[in-house]
């Protein structure tokens, strides 16, 4: 009995470092994903977006435009980064990542986008947007061994706001 409580004490601990270390190699292949996003928004060229993006992808914009699909989300992006986009930097500023299955995982990723001029990229002296925080909630599934984004939702991040935020003045 003494021989078999042991052996199944060193399964049950080389199986915790055998699920740590995946879990820390699908992080590490989570932002990679996010960080080809990143590449296309710099490089203004969503074409290779079908290698990170599921064909069945969701988005919706920070305006609740809802594309549905691998063929309107990449469209739509490209649009955009072609038009008031093309001179709005983005810059990562914080994330947090959760596993909700093995294959399925949450990042709240907040961005900081400088400004920019919708519709056309002309500033019309009351169009200004940006310039400010935006907060995104990506779903990615794992799928043949690869991360994928499944769905985004991204939101402007109103610092106006943040003070009367209940959550600040919640009981302890």
């Amino acid at each position: 009995m003494k021989k078999l409580s042991v052996i199944l004490l060193v399964l049950l601990f080389a199986n915790i470092v055998v699920n740590a270390q995946s879990r820390t190699d699908d992080e590490a292949a989570i932002q990679k994903t996010w960080a080809r996003f990143g590449n296309s928004w710099k490089n203004k060229d969503f074409s290779d977006m079908k290698d990170y993006v599921t064909p069945d992808c969701h988005w919706i914009n920070v305006v609740g435009m809802h594309w549905h699909n691998l063929k309107e989300v990449q469209f739509a992006h490209q649009v955009f980064v072609n038009a008031f986009l093309k001179n709005a930097a983005a810059a990562d500023k914080s994330s947090d990542l959760r596993f909700l299955t093995n294959d399925v995982a949450i990042m709240y990723r907040v961005t900081h986008i400088a400004a920019f001029y919708p519709p056309d990229g002309v500033d019309r002296g009351t169009n200004k947007q940006g310039d400010k925080d935006n907060i995104a909630t990506i779903v990615f599934v794992k799928q043949n061994g690869k991360w994928y984004i499944a769905s985004g939702h991204n939101s402007d991040v109103v610092a106006q706001a943040a003070a009367s935020d209940p959550v600040l003045h919640m009981p302890k």
